[in-house]
């Protein structure tokens, strides 16, 4: 495994002009040769918190990602638009060009760049925020009682959590790099079902903390539903797919709705998931995200839908870079 890069470098975004933006997708957040999508929102989420920084309107209440094309290592601009300005609220629209790039105004080359996600915001200032609040009957339930967090941490493990290492060393290989950046730990005595993910993660880095920004990476941190049904190792049958048959779950689209906002710079150390599938079919998936942090408190609710497809669909050629 390569050294590790802080999430808030790899994040990190340069002001161009007054709604033009820079960031470098770097390898060490890709699934096989693209960057994930949910590290690429966050590089928008990141730009979008900076553009509005001056209105003091930091969180993404709303968000929606659409994924064009297939991203790649490297520069990439993000272009903004100020759609609806508001005092309360204002409605960015922003859009991540890779090729072609320039060093100057107007910074892309028409008919060679090509939009790789586009992305519609509402940005606010939570802290702010009033109106109606009211009681619900929904909670975050499981039979699995919450870890031990600082035994956790000492690789002790306690007594219904564990790590799996599903890194550059583990389950995963060197394809899924992305997945080195963060401690991920599940039930001991397994999932409850197969449609449905607990995990606890923090990132492997002990000075980064959740941030806003990062929520578009945790939100596609682990879109592997489809893994719970691979055979095991070794095993003759073919149902429902090869035992080493590997996949590529490409994000199309993705929203996320932001709760509550977490603290800027040292943001939190763990968030909770559950990640949940209510229909696979026909290679494709819909994922519903429910995260909350270390209280129980939701942080924020993001739903996508993913492909399934073969894992040559990503390390293929990029002619033309489309999914």
């Amino acid at each position: 495994m390569s050294a590790l890069v802080p999430f808030s470098q790899a994040t990190k975004v340069e002001r161009l002009d007054s709604h033009t933006y820079k960031v470098n997708l770097i390898d060490s957040y890709c699934i096989g040769t693209v960057p994930n999508g949910g590290y690429s929102a966050s590089c928008l989420l990141e730009a979008a918190r900076l553009h509005l920084t001056s209105k003091h309107q930091k969180d993404a209440m709303t968000s929606h990602f659409q994924f064009l094309n297939r991203t790649e290592v490297g520069p990439a601009i993000i272009a903004i638009s100020d759609v609806k300005p508001g005092r309360q609220f204002s409605m960015l629209h922003l859009s991540l060009y890779q090729r072609g790039l320039l060093d100057r105004a107007p910074w892309i080359t028409i008919g060679t760049s090509r939009i790789e996600i586009t992305a519609y915001l509402t940005m606010t200032d939570l802290s702010k925020e009033q109106g109606l609040t009211l009681p619900t009957i929904w909670s975050l339930s499981s039979k699995t009682a919450a870890p031990d967090f600082p035994l956790l941490k000492t690789k002790k493990q306690d007594d219904h959590w564990r790590e799996i290492d599903l890194g550059s060393s583990g389950a995963f290989g060197t394809y899924a790099r992305v997945l080195d950046n963060c401690h991920f730990y599940f039930p001991k005595r397994g999932q409850e079902h197969q449609s449905v993910i607990d995990l606890w993660m923090r990132f492997k880095i002990p000075s980064e903390g959740f941030t806003n920004s990062s929520l578009g990476l945790v939100s596609d941190a682990f879109p592997y539903v489809v893994e719970a049904f691979r055979p095991p190792p070794g095993s003759k049958t073919n149902k429902p797919f090869k035992a080493d048959e590997m996949f590529w779950y490409p994000t199309i689209v993705m929203s996320l709705e932001l709760k509550r906002s977490l603290p800027e710079g040292t943001g939190i150390e763990w968030l909770r998931l559950r990640m949940q599938s209510k229909e696979i079919r026909n290679g494709r998936l819909d994922l519903e995200v429910v995260i909350t942090s270390e209280k129980g408190e939701l942080i924020g609710v993001s739903n996508q839908v993913n492909l399934i497809l073969g894992s040559e669909r990503n390390t293929g050629g990029r002619e033309n870079g489309k999914i």
